[in-house]
């Protein structure tokens, strides 16, 4: 067989030409090193930031309070608390027939057990136990359990010792299934996820997920009171953990409990951010602080002068000490202002975050001791527990399953379609600038931010080279404890023009790397790209949004974020860039922080949005939302929706590319077009039909849409 030969010489020609556009492309690669600005992550930047501001609040607070003398002034401080936390939870339902039942009954030597089913809302149900005790005259004073964070609900071994004992020391004792646990639980995930789901829905719909489970509660007292072996004058409640947390909160709406004992919950909040604490949906009101208000105690004021005992520990990893002794304090002062200093007291045991033998015994001697029983038999003795099917009220072990019975989430959905923002008809220039000032209203309602005095220090630190591509790191300061890093990229072989594409990513400016062909050809056509870590991405993350102390700030990440981007443009605009045109590039929820920036100002003269969140309304409708605390903003869509937001810049060109439904799946044709009819509509009575585009593309047309849409003036 015989080759044909290529001479030497061609041979190196083509080699030479293949690693000349090798090295061309190679030169241009940026590296994480290239675009790194900061010469140390500012990894606690936002924890101390959010702190200052907490101990900025907390201090007006502790002001508040040490004003307080009489027991009318505590009795106004508690009256404060009720009101503030029904503001942000919705008014609780009007009463309606529990249709209680007795599923099933244990007989034991010296105590009955009832499997209860009750509806706290029409075929809301409740599963519960009450035990009952044999040999004694009725009426009882009774305790309600509310069981903490346990999978296992009202029938954990220590639920049930615990009301065993309760039982056996002459209480009615009545144990509740909290939301999303025992009998009652959704979604199959551990209980603080189930309310973290339920949670961030009920809050972008405008109610709360605390109102459910207040409301349980107090519907749990009013079963009680209705039977006869209870004495309606000596309700007493006590829980630990999540159970501490509703034998707290409930206090303001529920004066017919006369006894209080929470274990292992209260304490003072700002200790808790100290200490890099996070807490759960149902304990979350929105701006708290920034209302002086203290939800993690606060809420016991208004058991005064009724008895409480706060049941803690010395090492409890979810409240700190200092914080427990911090609440105390105050109390006891509220206490001492009603003249009753003796019925309020702290223990704290030797342990850890529980709630063990001793503090059990603890809760039965101030139990009996404040409704009448001899506190000297506070003991409690060892005892056999069921089997957990056995103290099952439903039938197959989940209230869910039971004829007609309602989720939480048709509640949400029921509440959001009673409460949901009505859409208008934007079709001309006048009813546009009408809009634009209400959204304009709404958004600064929602986020709670003050965005018409933005002022931004900082600028370019230093210019360096790599390939054909100059690269100006910047540090930008819009406020006190906060620096935005970035990159501002030019070309050398071009004269760049004064227009800047300002590239936003969910992860921060390292995803630009994922995207250097498109920044080649951007560059290429003398446009420049800034790119800019808002604050708790990139080298400024963690941005430490799940601790939620930004929403007990009443200040969301989400709002601070557009506070950042407003930041930017103003620089880009009145800096030594001069930027005529800002044309905003966003991927993920970036690009909602980029639409919603967009209505507020007018610096920004075009968006391509990429892998959107589609509508706030998609992640309370999908069952299981796959978006959290990033774009939890209270009563969003009693107030608008992303549509809204659209109409709002319909002045200027937007194209949104793969919008994503609430559980992060592409959007189907039928959910765009209900967007496409809002937003579209606006755009023609505008005559600029061609500047509004919203559709799932495939990789290669997407990068041509940024292209063109990017240059396109």
């Amino acid at each position: 067989m015989e080759f044909n030969r290529v001479p030497t010489r061609s041979i190196l020609i083509i080699l030479m030409f293949i690693l000349s556009i090798f090295n061309l492309n190679a030169q241009n690669q940026l590296s994480i090193k290239d675009i790194t600005v900061l010469k140390e992550p500012a990894d606690n930047m936002m924890k101390d930031y959010l702190t200052q501001l907490v101990d900025r609040q907390f201090a007006v607070r502790d002001s508040i309070l040490s004003t307080l003398q009489s027991a009318e002034d505590w009795d106004t401080r508690a009256q404060d608390i009720r009101e503030f936390i029904i503001s942000g939870t919705g008014p609780f339902p009007k009463r309606t027939p529990l249709n209680a039942r007795i599923t099933d009954r244990l007989e034991r030597k010296d105590y009955v057990v009832e499997n209860i089913l009750f509806e706290s809302r029409p075929n809301f149900l409740v599963s519960a136990n009450l035990y009952l005790p044999k040999n004694v005259t009725f009426p009882r004073p009774v305790i309600l359990n509310i069981t903490g964070h346990n999978q296992e609900g009202k029938g954990s071994a220590r639920t049930q010792k615990i009301c065993i004992a309760q039982v056996k020391k002459g209480f009615v004792a009545l144990a509740i299934d909290v939301l999303g646990q025992g009998e009652r639980q959704i979604y199959d995930v551990q209980v603080g996820i189930a309310h973290q789901i339920i949670g961030t829905q009920a809050f972008i719909s405008g109610t709360h997920v605390f109102n459910f489970m207040a409301w349980d509660a107090i519907r749990a007292i009013d079963y009680l009171v209705s039977r006869p072996e209870v004495d309606a004058q000596k309700i007493g409640i006590t829980g630990s953990s999540g159970g501490g947390m509703m034998s707290t909160y409930i206090l303001p709406f529920e004066d017919r409990i006369k006894v209080a004992v929470p274990v292992c919950n209260p304490n003072t909040w700002n200790y808790r951010v100290h200490a890099n604490l996070s807490t759960d949906h149902e304990q979350v009101f929105f701006g708290a602080f920034d209302n002086a208000i203290d939800p993690r105690g606060d809420p016991l004021f208004a058991q005064a002068p009724n008895p409480l005992l706060i049941n803690a520990t010395t090492d409890d990893d979810l409240n700190p000490a200092k914080g427990v002794w911090d609440l105390s304090s105050w109390l006891y002062k509220s206490y001492s202002a009603h003249g009753v200093p003796e019925k309020f007291t702290t223990t704290m045991v030797k342990a850890a975050h529980e709630y063990n033998l001793e503090q059990r015994e603890i809760t039965y001697s101030w139990m009996l001791r404040w409704t009448g029983g001899h506190s000297e038999g506070y003991l409690e003795e060892y005892t056999d527990v069921e089997k957990m099917e056995d103290l099952w009220a439903s039938k197959n072990g989940s209230v869910f399953a039971e004829p007609e019975s309602r989720h939480p989430h048709e509640w949400v959905l029921k509440y959001l379609s009673g409460h949901r923002h009505s859409p208008k008809a934007i079709d001309n220039k006048k009813s546009l600038q009408i809009h634009k000032a209400d959204m304009s209203k709404f958004i600064k309602n929602v986020l709670n931010m003050d965005f018409d005095n933005i002022q931004v220090s900082g600028g370019i630190e230093e210019t360096r080279s790599v390939g054909d591509i100059t690269i100006s790191t910047f540090v930008l300061e819009p406020e006190t404890g906060i620096v935005l890093p970035g990159i501002l990229l030019d070309s050398k072989a071009k004269n760049s023009s004064s227009d800047v594409i300002l590239y936003l990513s969910e992860n921060g400016k390292s995803d630009i790397l994922k995207e250097m062909d498109l920044v080649e050809d951007i560059l290429g056509k003398g446009y420049r790209i800034c790119s800019v870590d808002l604050r708790g991405m990139g080298e400024t993350s963690p941005d430490m949004k799940g601790k939620l102390w930004d929403f007990l700030l009443g200040k969301p990440i989400f709002g601070q974020r557009i506070y950042d981007i407003l930041a930017t443009t103003k620089w880009l605009k009145e800096s030594e860039i001069s930027a005529q045109k800002i044309k905003l590039w966003g991927t993920g929820t970036a690009a909602l922080y980029g639409a919603f920036a967009g209505v507020l100002s007018d610096d920004i003269s075009g968006f391509l949005l990429d892998e959107p969140l589609l509508s706030f309304e998609s992640v309370v409708q999908v069952e299981v939302p796959k978006y959290g605390t990033e774009i939890m903003l209270s009563g969003l869509l009693e107030k608008f929706d992303m549509p809204q937001v659209y109409q709002a810049l319909s002045s200027r060109p937007v194209a949104i590319l793969n919008p994503l439904l609430g559980d992060k799946t592409l959007a189907a044709k039928s959910d765009i077009d209900i967007m496409d009819k809002i937003v579209s509509r606006t755009y023609k009575g505008l005559k600029r039909s061609k500047k509004w585009q919203i559709d799932v593309v495939s990789d290669q047309e997407k990068k041509g849409i940024i292209f063109n849409g990017l240059n396109d003036d």
